[in-house]
């Protein structure tokens, strides 16, 4: 597994225990809500059965962020990143569609 990818699993799995003690549905939305407001890049992480890592993810917020990194071959060290735990890629591109940036959404 990449060091990237487990850097996100990494997230997503704090993100996921934060979320389980919730009461309800709407306590967990709100929680990723702020996750995704407070960060300036987001991925959402899924486990993919047949992946070679065993691991999905998509972009979530932050694809300025991700233009430059690429562009200059590194990223700023004080960028705050974060990732938020999904069932499957469905649930991820639905987090997408509902909580991430508008140039992120296809």
């Amino acid at each position: 597994m990449s060091d990237f990818i487990e850097k996100m699993v990494a997230l997503a799995n704090v993100v996921h225990s934060d979320l389980v003690v919730l009461p309800d549905d709407r306590a967990r939305y709100d929680l990723v809500k702020q996750i995704i407001d407070s960060a300036e890049m987001v991925f959402a992480v899924w486990t993919v059965r047949f992946a070679q890592d065993g691991v999905g993810h998509m972009l979530v917020k932050g694809q300025g962020i991700a233009r430059q990194a690429v562009a200059h071959n590194k990223m700023a060290l004080s960028t705050r990143v974060a990732a938020i735990p999904c069932n499957n890629a469905e649930q991820a591109q639905a987090l997408l569609h509902e909580l991430g940036e508008r140039e992120s959404r296809h």
